[in-house]
């Protein structure tokens, strides 16, 4: 197997993007109060979170009034943060005047924006905004967001949501498949906008579905950052950097049962750590309650505890890619 060879944070980056394997713990919160879900945010970071996911989708119009109190008491430089919503450019504007008027090091703010016209809007709800002059306005906004955003480089701009294919049914495969062919469409789009390879490639951030299909699961996370990275450097990037891939892992929602809610707390953990050892950027375990009610605050904080228990009694976080060298994750990576 020929990237057998090489070592974590070197291309093709099977092993790793970088030279650890340190997580972030993310929990997603719905905005529907700012003042409460800024309360909400602030709990769940003193209890072990450290990303952070707000859904500004049950607000009709977000103000800049709104971002400072969603923001407020929230130490940016220690939180990785992502934000989707409806209205993606306007509010994603208001969110980076809020962090530059705080004069942060722009290393230090790492933020996502969830836009995702391709996988989420098309997939979901059939409407596609390429096309047509509405959706070249769309992409316009967005390449000009990403100028915009050019010398934060751990803010990410384009989302992947490769974790609908998993939950709408579809095989590890074609969730993989379906996934990098909507990052190339990315790629493709944003470069014939003028935008340049190794800033377009930053600029996106994949998200997968983690199923209790164990191995197979931890084969997908390393095979994602091989294919990926292939994908990058026939662009011809200026730095091999570029074609690393940034994953978020959300464990399945497909395979969720609601007769027997205890059952998921054990799907989530083996799903958990399939991702932990495959090596993700941030993975978010979700509630065991989530197929079929609005999730409490028990069973936020067991999921959250799946991750730290993962870190702090399993000591997963210590081992860089700990799959390495074993036959057959090898042989499934590479297959």
């Amino acid at each position: 197997i020929e990237f057998l060879g090489a070592q974590a944070g070197e291309f093709p980056y099977v092993r790793g993007t970088h030279n650890g394997n340190d997580w972030a713990i993310h929990q997603t919160i719905s905005v529907k109060c700012p003042k409460a879900a800024n309360e909400e945010a602030l709990a769940l970071l003193n209890s072990g979170v450290n990303s952070l996911g707000f859904c500004l989708c049950p607000m009709e119009s977000v103000k800049a009034e709104d971002i400072d109190t969603l923001l407020e008491g929230i130490c940016i430089p220690a939180v990785e943060l992502t934000f989707s919503g409806n209205n993606f450019v306007p509010t994603a504007k208001m969110i980076l005047a809020k962090v530059e008027s705080m004069g942060l090091e722009k290393d230090d703010v790492k933020i996502n924006f969830v836009f995702d016209p391709i996988v989420k809007d098309l997939s979901q709800k059939g409407i596609y905004c390429c096309g047509d002059e509405q959706g070249t306005a769309c992409y316009e906004a967005v390449a000009e967001f990403i100028k915009l955003s050019a010398d934060y480089n751990r803010i990410r701009v384009v989302n992947v949501s490769g974790s609908i294919f998993s939950n709408a049914g579809s095989t590890i495969v074609e969730e993989l498949a379906f996934s990098l062919a909507a990052g190339h469409d990315y790629l493709v789009k944003l470069t014939e906008m003028g935008l340049p390879i190794d800033l377009v490639a930053r600029k996106i951030r994949f998200q997968f579905a983690v199923t209790s299909n164990y191995f197979m699961e931890m084969a997908k996370f390393r095979a994602a950052r091989l294919l990926w990275a292939n994908i990058v450097k026939k662009y011809e990037p200026a730095c091999d950097c570029s074609c690393k891939l940034y994953a978020h892992a959300r464990t399945s929602a497909w395979n969720q049962t609601a007769y027997d809610p205890y059952v998921n707390m054990l799907r989530g953990t083996t799903e958990a750590m399939s991702a932990a050892i495959a090596g993700v950027h941030s993975l978010e375990v979700l509630p065991f309650d989530h197929s079929y009610a609005e999730p409490s605050e028990f069973s936020y904080r067991i999921a959250r505890n799946e991750s730290l228990l993962l870190k702090h009694e399993s000591h997963f976080d210590q081992v860089i890619d700990p799959a390495g060298g074993a036959y057959y994750i090898e042989s499934l990576t590479k297959s």
